[in-house]
């Protein structure tokens, strides 16, 4: 079925049913049978104009009802959860890393405040040691069971790898909950997050701090309606010599 709005019987009648030109209004009561269907059906928490995802049942945020795509009644919704907590995990300690690769460099490697350069100055020993590390660890923590067929044979609850549940011990029932989902929203705050940082090194060509580079001058793309960069402009804004002029537009005075 369509996985966004629900589908009443009536939308599979015949063609000649549904014309106006072959008498469809004649059986308008039946087709309206659909709208009370439609308005009992329990809604998204978050998406309150979709119907309520099916598959997220027994996981961490389930009560949010975010799935628009309907992922979770195609895959196993657990081999979901646990790519997202796993991305989330990572993207976090990335978020840290980025922001310290300006700061802080390991010995034996080149310092490289723009992190997105980092990349091209890494040395290759530093670079295999990077991927044995990831691959060894990807390859041990499920105990050779990789696909999403056997992964979790046992039971193991999506993203459970023992690693630091020692913080959970003498919890209760909510407040494990509780430290469940701080866990899955800030994974997906530093996804987010992340992308961002990235892309904040590629628009100034430099490090992520500052946030704004002094005598930094905005992309060519990016002026006012003047000509004038949007960074020179928005300065003039705080600084009191840009804003609205007498025609009613933005500009510098």
């Amino acid at each position: 079925p369509w996985p966004f709005f629900a589908v009443g019987e009536s939308r599979s009648k015949t063609a000649g049913d549904r014309s106006t030109f072959c008498g469809g209004f004649q059986k308008a009561q039946a087709r309206s049978s659909a709208a009370p269907r439609r308005a009992e059906m329990e809604r998204s928490t978050s998406l309150p104009f979709l119907p309520k995802p099916a598959g997220l049942e027994g996981l961490v945020g389930e009560e949010q009802g975010f799935d628009p795509l309907a992922f979770a009644e195609t895959f196993d919704a657990r081999w979901l959860r646990e790519a997202e907590l796993k991305h989330g995990r990572v993207c976090m300690v990335a978020a840290v890393g980025f922001a310290a690769q300006q700061f802080v460099t390991f010995p034996g490697f080149t310092p490289t405040p723009n992190a997105n350069e980092a990349i091209y100055s890494a040395e290759p020993a530093g670079w295999a040691a990077l991927l044995f590390l990831a691959g060894f660890i990807e390859s041990t923590s499920y105990g050779g069971k990789l696909t999403m067929l056997d992964m979790f044979e046992g039971k193991r609850d999506p993203g459970n790898f023992e690693f630091g549940s020692g913080f959970l011990k003498g919890k209760s029932d909510k407040e494990v909950y509780d430290m469940k989902l701080k866990e899955l929203n800030n994974g997906r705050l530093a996804m987010m997050a992340i992308g961002g940082m990235i892309h904040h090194n590629f628009v100034v060509q430099g490090p992520l701090f500052p946030l704004i580079p002094e005598g930094w001058t905005a992309p060519a793309a990016w002026v006012t309606p003047d000509g004038e960069p949007i960074q020179s402009f928005m300065s003039g804004f705080v600084n009191g010599t840009s804003g609205l002029i007498s025609n009613n537009t933005f500009g510098t005075a």
